[in-house]
């Protein structure tokens, strides 16, 4: 195994585990939009993320984020 095919299975993990997190947060969204009593509070969670990105710091770290998201998925 060489360097490249590591990095190759890291960024296959990497890219994996942030597509189940965003289809997490989404189906989490759509419980909280359904049942408003459920204690999932992803509503609240994503309005204090979004506050924190102000300044330099906000900025980079958005970009930084942007930078590492999946542009699509897999076969579509």
């Amino acid at each position: 195994m060489n360097v490249n095919d590591a990095m190759s299975t890291v960024k296959d993990v990497a890219a994996g585990a942030i597509s189940l997190g965003l289809s997490l947060v989404g189906l989490f969204l759509v419980v909280e939009v359904l049942y408003p009593d459920a204690a999932v509070g992803v509503v609240g969670n994503i309005g204090k993320v979004v506050g924190q990105f102000s300044g330099l710091n906000g900025l980079i770290t958005l970009l930084i984020l942007v930078a590492v998201m999946p542009k699509g998925r897999p076969g579509m």
